[in-house]
């Protein structure tokens, strides 16, 4: 958003929205909906009180105050195996991802301009699992070898992607969205073909992490996601205003003096990173890159990027899902990909028949003229 208004006050109107600048009074460096700051952090604090429930709850019950010990090193072995050890890591990496995969899912929607463009409807993600599934069935690596297949999965099926969709210059939009959905049939394609020819242990345990698994989250785990997503969220965070700039038009993003192919550039790669990041560590998670940012639109009523309630809604999400995963069956919790495929086929079958009903109404608003200016037409000589 630019600013345009004259005062200087914290809070001010602009186009009749009340709005927060943080920064200097003269060059804000970032301004704030009063709508989007309310929603967002009400998202973070629903988010908070999933991630408490899930800490006490499940098949091994714990007391608030026991979880409360143990996270301040004052519990049991027990208790802090169960809290620290298990459902710690897990619930924040859920966190985390949910927030890294919704923001990938924003920047490429705005570069494409389609909200189609997620990254597991271009294939990025069916990339990242052909890569697990070629170090853990046919190279034989470990779970270090294995993310770091699936981190070059992804990034080559990215790097091949946008080169097939590429013409004079950067790819985008339809072209970029149909050529990704065809590179990910084939690829889901070989993925079939490796299960295939495994053994059957192997084939359950590969197909365990491809649905998408936050089991067996380690401190380890959490901390090299921290560490690389920390990287491609502060970019995002740096790109989103001449990615909102853009959007506008580029001829506009130009004439401001915006560096287009540059922005364009370190945007695909900070969206490809935050994605590859997230299947690495659990596995390909399935439409909350293609539903949170299309949610957070909606909530916070702006049609261009908006990152911050984007990364909320993704975290709610994924956070809320993974609970309801564990508690579908405490003894064997379901992996967390089929809770949220669940969810994304509830949100657009929600979202197809809204568009239906629009449209019918629309057409039922416009025919009448159209039908007076056909005949007004007919009657001229």
């Amino acid at each position: 958003m630019v600013n345009t208004a004259t005062s200087t006050a914290d809070s001010e109107l602009e186009f009749g929205r009340k709005i927060f600048r943080i920064g200097p009074k003269d060059r804000p460096f970032m301004l704030i909906g009063a709508r989007t700051a309310v929603i967002t952090v009400s998202l973070w604090l629903a988010t908070a009180v999933i991630a408490i429930f899930s800490l006490v709850d499940g098949s091994a019950s714990i007391t608030g105050a026991e979880a409360f010990a143990a996270l301040t090193g004052n519990g049991d072995s027990y208790t802090n195996m169960i809290v620290v050890e298990w459902r710690a890591p897990r619930t924040l990496l859920a966190i985390l991802l949910g927030a890294t995969l919704a923001m990938s899912g924003a920047i490429f929607q705005n570069l494409t301009a389609n909200p189609l463009g997620s990254p597991d409807v271009i294939g990025f993600q069916t990339g990242s699992y052909t890569g697990a599934l070629i170090v853990m069935l046919i190279i034989g690596g470990g779970s270090t070898q294995t993310l770091i297949g699936a981190l070059i999965g992804g990034i080559t099926t990215a790097l091949v992607v946008f080169f097939l969709a590429s013409k004079r210059g950067f790819a985008g939009g339809v072209r970029l969205i149909i050529v990704g959905i065809a590179v990910s049939a084939m690829l889901a394609s070989l993925n079939v073909w490796i299960l295939l020819t495994a053994s059957v242990e192997d084939a359950i345990m590969a197909s365990l992490w491809g649905a998408g698994n936050l089991a067996g989250t380690s401190w380890n785990s959490l901390l090299l996601a921290v560490v690389g997503s920390a990287i491609f969220i502060v970019m995002a965070a740096f790109l989103a205003r001449p990615m909102r700039l853009m959007q506008i038009g580029i001829p506009f993003a130009v004439a401001l003096g915006q560096n287009v192919r540059l922005v364009q550039i370190l945007a695909v790669v900070a969206g490809i990173g935050l994605t590859a990041l997230a299947t690495a560590t659990a596995g390909p998670i399935s439409f909350i890159a293609l539903a949170a940012p299309q949610i957070a639109r909606r909530l916070v009523h702006v049609d261009g990027l908006a990152l911050a309630p984007t990364a909320a809604v993704g975290s709610f999400l994924l956070i809320l899902a993974d609970t309801v995963a564990q508690r579908i069956d405490p003894e064997s919790p379901l992996p967390v990909g089929i809770v949220t495929v669940s969810i994304g086929g509830v949100y657009f079958l929600w979202l197809l028949i809204r568009e239906g009903r629009r449209k019918s109404h629309v057409s039922w608003q416009i025919r009448p003229g159209l039908e007076t200016r056909t005949k007004s037409c007919a009657q001229e000589p």
